[in-house]
């Protein structure tokens, strides 16, 4: 609950509240420093955030040992009255939090020893209940990287003496002798021939007679069985083999005693991402976190029902956990075919298609631009091209003129669904091609309410984990792209992704990443802001360095620092991050500072594909000075609702559009275009409504070897009538699929289990490779649509003046979304759903389609 333990009640099958048992503050250690999670906490004291509790039978009453994750804690509590018994310390570093103590276990041999698991650690420690003191420590295998990554030890279970720590990130299962405190061996949590990682072992538990172990694999919604016996030389868990030298207790090393399967003898399938599994008889009790998924959003709902808002149904309400019983005994006869639909559903048997190319691929360069939070049919529902549906359009083509031309000249995708819920995890699969176990653990919690931060995009409780020296609890096992690029040698650059501004109007804010040092500001903060008519800083403007055309003050970068040490030295320090007032039509201003002088560097060499004899060694050519691989982040179709002073929703999506737009001109209007490609998406779709599924959302594919719009002839009577008709590709893609066709694309492997099974967008490169010279629509700058700003007594100014817009969705997303539609509809209702990703009769058009 954030700051204690809640105690329910259960009888004749009803919960009843009983009583509450709060956690007082905690003391901060000598020569340790706190973090900014705990800044509103007296000085010296720790905010408490119980996680695993275990509860201990004492003859004198019982107790419940407690894993206080933000305290890097573990607490001894009396049951019945609250009183904390003893405090052990499990902090592995300088900082609180650093080790974030998840799980306990208490073990009965000997008596009086438990266990925790350390969250952002590659350990386990083993406590001394009786004598309140940490009795070992248990390093676990970290994932096969050089990158500061640990294995994220998760959950545990004790079975006949033997540890088993689920290891989030390593794809494994620790398998360790309690009594001989020694790591046994190693279980395997992946599919059979799965050669990424990217199962995420998260929950486990055993069956009642300790024979059978079942592991949640989270990522890959199944359940993994494996085979265990550990009774065989029983005396070797007795402590009396410890140091002894009994002859019989020479067969107890190296987990002699120790068998079992190393890997699955099956798998059962789940639904959306498993997180905690139970047996109870002969019972598996499975949860899942998101269920059947979502479905469409354009669903009306009365005021006082759950997810009601003005329009649509905000998408993470639509995501519903599932508790699922499984007969262990009758699908004991079935694990082979059930183990057959778990490879299917992840693809393992599938294909990934190849480019279609004629004579090899040409493209050299892919830049990537992430965008915030938009839907199909809230953008190009009004297209007349694909599946849109333009009664649920709030940002349409007078708003968004080049994202319709975009789509109109180089590919409708009107079947493509982000990978993200919200940006928390958004951010992580557009860049990782997968989540983590920390953030679908916490990002739930931290939009709910505000219990926990923004932990996401290498900052976590509000600090950088990089500026520490700790391990980021919030790091993939398998890495990002940018992990990819640096081990393989490509070249890269960044353009406030994952790159963190601290601005000059922060005031207070301007700390040591460990809150109350304070910092100087730079030199560059003169000035906190620049107000409207006053001059831009000389790289910026139309003219550079003119006066500022917007109604609002133009924050000023004070500094931009690396949340990942990869992107250290390969991000341009005068490119912000989210920061929603500074316009995107600035940010395209600056990467046209860096782009213009590649261009003139390649326009000297008098060659429009010059050869990149260097590239393999990460260099860069003097006659392609452009990086291999370059990655935008254009934010401002989020928007800031209706905060007086600030831009009108319309003018944020618009000034969005037009920078997308700019930056596909200056490429396609350069000699970079013979061999570049542009891949642009949203990190996640929760910003409105759509017809088909909530996380339906636009993406675009740019290339010269785009496929062409073809014309259509048609004749009524004699008269001829030509309409051009884009290409339109209603495959299923995923953000998955768009990373895995870029890794292509630049000759890079892919990182993980899922792009590795990704099929790539293989149609948007099926054109003859003479698509023309995009030319941008300027129209919403020649009418002054991107610089208008709200006004007071705009529809929910006064909530929009209260949210937090200094990182994505660091404000309520729901209510965001409500005052948008109304402010863009008004008063109009929502049309009624008409179809999902999987249709209603997708049951019978499946048998009809059996015989083909």
């Amino acid at each position: 609950t954030g700051n204690g333990i809640a105690v329910y009640s259960f009888a004749d099958g009803k919960i009843t509240p009983e009583r509450f048992l709060k956690i007082p503050l905690q003391p901060l250690a000598k020569g340790k420093q706190r973090g900014s999670i705990h800044k509103e906490a007296p000085e010296g004291m720790l905010a408490p955030y119980p996680a695993g509790i275990a509860v201990i039978k004492r003859d004198t009453g019982d107790q419940l040992l407690i894993a206080d994750n933000l305290s890097d804690d573990v607490l001894l509590m009396d049951a019945a009255n609250g009183n904390i018994i003893q405090r052990f310390d499990v902090n592995t570093g300088k900082y609180v939090p650093s080790a974030y103590p998840y799980a306990v276990a208490v073990d009965s041999n000997p008596p009086g020893s438990a266990w925790v698991s350390l969250w952002n650690t590659n350990r386990v420690a083993k406590l001394d209940l009786y004598k309140g003191t940490i009795d070992s420590w248990i390093e676990l295998a970290p994932p096969s990287s050089s990158r500061d990554v640990v294995s994220h030890p998760t959950a545990m279970t004790i079975v006949h003496g033997v540890l088993f720590v689920t290891l989030s990130n390593s794809d494994k299962i620790a398998v360790i002798d309690t009594v001989h405190k020694k790591v046994l061996r190693y279980l395997s949590s992946q599919l059979p021939n799965q050669v990424l990682g990217g199962s995420y072992p998260n929950s486990l538990t055993a069956s009642q007679d300790g024979k059978s172990l079942f592991v949640a694999d989270s990522s890959a919604d199944a359940v993994a069985v494996y085979s265990i016996e550990t009774a065989s030389i029983p005396f070797c868990r007795d402590s009396g083999c410890v140091g002894s030298l009994n002859p019989l207790c020479k067969k107890c090393k190296a987990g002699a005693w120790f068998k079992g399967s190393t890997s699955p003898t099956a798998f059962l399938p789940t639904e959306w991402y498993p997180t905690a599994v139970a047996v109870r008889g002969d019972d598996l009790l499975i949860a899942t976190g998101k269920g059947t998924g979502s479905g469409p959003n354009n669903i009306p709902r009365k005021p006082d029902e759950p997810g009601y808002r003005k329009g649509y149904t905000y998408l993470p309400t639509l995501l519903k956990g599932s508790l699922a019983r499984v007969n262990l005994k009758e699908v004991e006869p079935h694990l082979k075919q059930l183990t057959g639909e778990v490879l299917e559903s992840n693809l393992m048997n599938g294909r990934t298609g190849t480019l279609p190319f004629k004579g090899g691929n040409p493209i050299k360069h892919v830049i990537y631009i992430i965008k915030e939070n938009r839907t199909f049919d809230q953008v190009l529902g009004d297209l007349g091209a694909g599946n849109g549906d333009p009664k649920l359009t709030i940002f349409g083509a007078d708003i968004t003129p080049n994202q319709h031309a975009l789509a109109r000249q180089f590919g409708v995708l009107d079947n493509f669904y982000v990978s993200g819920d919200v940006s928390g995890n958004g951010h992580v699969w557009s860049n990782a091609a997968i989540t983590s176990d920390y953030t679908e653990k916490t990002w739930q919690i931290s939009y709910r309410g505000w219990e926990r931060t923004y932990d996401y995009e290498g900052q976590v409780g509000e600090d950088f984990p990089i500026q520490l020296g700790i391990p980021d609890v919030n790091e993939p096992g398998t890495g990002y792209l940018w992990t990819n690029l640096a081990r393989h040698k490509k070249t890269y650059r960044h353009f406030g992704e994952y790159v963190a501004t601290r601005w000059c109007d922060e005031g207070a804010d301007w700390q040591s990443p460990m809150q109350g040092t304070p910092m100087a500001k730079p030199a560059t903060c003169t000035k906190s802001e620049i107000k409207p008519g006053e001059p831009l800083p000389s790289y910026l403007g139309d003219p550079k360095g003119g006066p500022n055309p917007y109604p609002w003050p133009i924050p000023i970068i004070g500094e931009n620092v690396a949340t990942k040490s990869e992107l250290v030295g390969h991000f341009d320090p005068r490119y912000p991050d989210f920061r929603l007032e500074f316009p995107d039509q600035l940010r395209v201003d600056e990467f046209l500072n860096e782009f213009n002088p590649w261009v003139a560097a390649r326009k000297k060499c008098g060659a429009s594909n010059p050869a990149r004899a260097d590239s393999a060694k990460g260099a860069f050519s003097k006659c392609d000075p452009m990086p291999q691989f370059i990655q935008l982040r254009l934010p401002n179709d989020h928007t800031s609702g209706t905060d007086v002073g600030k831009p009108t929703p319309e003018a944020s999506v618009a000034d969005n559009d037009l920078a997308v737009g700019r930056v596909v001109e200056a490429i396609s209007n350069s000699p970079y275009w013979d061999d570049t490609a542009i891949f642009i998406l949203e990190d996640d779709a929760q910003d409105g409504g759509d017809h088909v599924d909530a996380h339906r959302s636009t993406a675009y594919v740019i290339s010269k070897y785009a496929p062409k719009p073809v014309v259509r002839i048609e004749f009524q009577g004699k008269v001829e009538r030509r309409d051009t008709v884009p290409f339109i590709d209603s495959h299923f893609y995923t953000t998955v699929n768009l990373i895995h066709t870029m890794e292509v694309l630049l000759g890079l492997p892919p990182m993980n289990n899922n792009d590795a099974q990704a099929a790539i967008m293989a149609p948007l490169f099926s054109g003859d490779g003479t698509q023309p010279a995009f030319k941008a629509d300027y129209r919403n700058r020649d009418n002054k649509l991107i610089f208008t700003a709200n006004k007071a007594g705009a529809p929910g100014s006064m909530e929009s003046s209260k949210m937090n817009f200094r990182h994505a969705d660091q404000i309520d997303t729901a209510l965001l979304n409500a005052i948008v539609w109304r402010e863009r509809k008004g008063n109009l209702p929502v049309p009624a759903p008409k179809h999902t990703v999987i249709p209603e009769r997708a049951g019978k058009q499946i048998a009809d389609d059996d015989d083909d």
